[in-house]
Parts: structure tokens; sequence; C-alpha cells
């Protein structure tokens, strides 16, 4: 996953316009019609499936990545703009026929080069096509052994204009939202890239159902595990995390989903302070700034407003200081209870006497070939 954005620019994005498919018929009737208030003639969809099935054949047939990325491009160019007309419809529920089909008989290739540029052009059309309609295609593929595959089937089902037009009063699909809560839900108790993690988080946060509740908690707790655990690799995706589960403790009206959300949010901005503490002094300048990125914007974007007075987190950390008063006023000390406790009407959970526990538990010591890595 390591030359995944790299393989997104190089491999995909240098077009040639020397490749083309006829697109003439199509221009003509998108141009005509795209904005008309009648729907499609029985003649008007035939060139929309024509002009599919010519295209994705030439994809299919072509040896060069240049050629298959320019058709690709016109594929998703044709589509328009305005994703409620009737042209749009019948553009989409071409494609997801043609789409699924295609991906059925780049399969059976023998080259293995050729199939996987062909799957990877198919997801990314998928995504750039940006329809609830398509997010059956994508959720067969949220599993497969290729990143670039996963990352974009992914993208086609949590982009931002998929989050607007499932949550649209006009084009609200309750069934298709479900469907992908659904397959997010089974993929949150993965381990998920730093990218597919901030683009499921961000999706989840736009529903006030209990499957996305369910979720966010879900990878919450797996992050808390793996910096309990000394394993993760990656800080930055936690900051659009924590501001989703800060958020929703703050705005909820529920008391409990109040406790639950505002409880995570304490016990993940804790490891990830504790951290830092821990690292400042062997982790290299790359990890401390990720660190500091993401306490720093936690606090600015999240705290301040559940709070309604600033931490002293940021004047801490521009001036260079540790973090150990504000830690313990926020998150609690052995003695006493933090202002989120006492706010969100939380404790850490009891001790073996029963006793509710003020602080949240404490990161082992840093292992010691973490010490030795850059």
């Amino acid at each position: 996953m390591k030359n995944l954005m790299f393989a997104l620019v190089v491999g995909f994005f240098c077009i040639s316009a020397a490749y083309s498919v006829n697109i003439t018929e199509i221009e003509s009737v998108r141009l005509r019609i795209q904005g008309a208030s009648s729907e499609l003639t029985s003649s008007d969809k035939s060139v929309i499936a024509k002009f599919w099935t010519e295209a994705l054949n030439q994809m299919l047939l072509s040896k060069s990545s240049n050629e298959i990325v320019e058709i690709r491009r016109q594929l998703e160019s044709q589509k328009g703009d305005d994703f409620l007309s009737y042209y749009a419809t019948a553009y989409i529920a071409q494609a997801k026929t043609d789409i699924q089909e295609a991906f059925q008989n780049v399969d059976r290739l023998e080259d293995s080069q050729q199939r996987q540029m062909l799957e990877q052009n198919l997801m990314i059309l998928t995504a750039n096509l940006q329809s609830p309609q398509l997010a059956p295609l994508a959720l067969q593929q949220l599993d497969d052994k290729d990143a670039v595959v996963r990352y974009w089937a992914f993208k086609a089902v949590t982009q931002a204009a998929i989050i607007q037009q499932l949550t649209s009063e006009v084009t609200r699909d309750e069934q298709a939202t479900e469907a992908i809560l659904d397959a997010l839900g089974t993929q949150a108790a993965n381990g998920l890239h730093p990218e597919i993690q901030k683009m499921i988080v961000s999706f989840c946060a736009a529903f006030n159902q209990s499957k996305a509740s369910d979720i966010l908690l879900t990878i919450a707790n797996k992050r808390i595990a793996a910096y309990r655990n000394w394993t993760v690799n990656d800080e930055s995706p936690d900051a659009v995390l924590l501001t989703v589960l800060g958020a929703t403790a703050e705005q909820n009206s529920n008391p409990e989903v109040k406790k639950v959300f505002g409880r995570t949010f304490a016990e993940l901005y804790a490891v990830v302070i504790q951290r830092y503490s821990q690292g400042k002094d062997t982790f290299s300048s790359e990890q401390i700034d990720r660190l500091l990125t993401v306490i720093a914007e936690v606090d600015q974007s999240v705290l301040d407003k559940i709070m309604g007075f600033k931490t002293g987190i940021l004047a801490a950390i521009k001036r260079g200081q540790g973090l150990d008063a504000q830690y313990e006023t926020l998150l609690g000390n052995q003695m006493l209870r933090g202002q989120l406790a006492e706010k969100f009407k939380f404790d850490y959970g009891k001790d073996a006497s029963g006793k509710s526990l003020s602080a949240p538990p404490k990161l082992e010591p840093m292992p010691e070939k973490l010490k030795t890595q850059d």
C-alpha cells in the first residue's frame, strides 16, 4: 500500500488524446436531452447501450494503458453533470449492466498484467461515475487482493457525492445505505489503510443510525488497542476519527450515546497523547509532527467546542512544553475525574474492588525495538 498514491497518479492519469471512442452519437443525445423533462425514447437508450458496448469492447481489447485510461475518461465524461436527469439515470443503468459484465470478462483473461490494469480502471470508472446505483459493483471488490482496486471500491461507496445522494430527500436510497453500512461494518473489524479508514469514518458520520455508530466505535476501539499494543504505523487518520467521536458525543441528545462516545473519544485521545509523551525523545521528527498535528487539530476543532474554553494544549505545544498537566486536567488522574468525564458522565471502568476508575489506562512502556527505528 505504500506506493498506492503514486500508482494512482502515474498509472492512471497519463492520458494521450490519440486514443478515443466515437462519441458523436452519444454526445448528440446527451446535449439534446440531458436537461429535458421527458423520458428517453428507445432510440436514445439504444445509442447509450451502443456507446457502452463499443467503448468497453475497445477498452478490453486494448494493450495500451494510455488508451484504456482515455476510454475510461470518455465513459465518465458522457454521464454529464446532472445525476437527477432522465439521461443520467439511463446512462447509469446501462453502466451497471455493462461494467458488471466487463469485470466478468476481464476475470477470464490469462494475461495477469492486462487483467490487473483493466480491473483497476473498471473500478476507477465505477467510482468516478458517482452513483449509489453502482454500489453493488464496488461492494464486491472491498476484499480484492489488489490495493488499488480496494481503494477505489471504498471510494466508490463512501465519497462525498454518494453521501450527498444518500442523505438527500430526493435521492435517498435506504436499501443502498443499509447495504453499504453492512459491508463497511464487516470491513471495520479488519486492519484498515489510513486513507480507507478516513473514508469509512466520514461516511458513517453522515448517518444517524446505530449501524453507523457501531462501525465508528469498532474502528475506534481497534485503534485504541493498536496504540496499546504499539502497532500503530500512522497516527494521521485519527484526527478525523477523533473529530467525529467528539462531535457525536457533543451533539447527540441521547445520554447513553453521549457517555459511550465521550469515553471512547477520551480513551483514544489519551493514548495519542501518551504515545507522544513516551516517544517525543525517541521518535523521528516526522512521527512527532504527525502526533502533534493530531493532538493540536483535535484540540482546536473539537475540544474548544466541547469544553467552551481553551484547554491549554495548543499553547503548551507552541511553547515546546510537556502535556502532563493538561492531560490530567482534561482526562483525569488516579484521584480525580477529568473535565471530559465530568461533562459526559463516564468513568474508565472499575477496579478489582468495584470502584470507578477516574483515569484512562496507561500505555505499557515502549518496546525496545521501536526505540531504534527511524
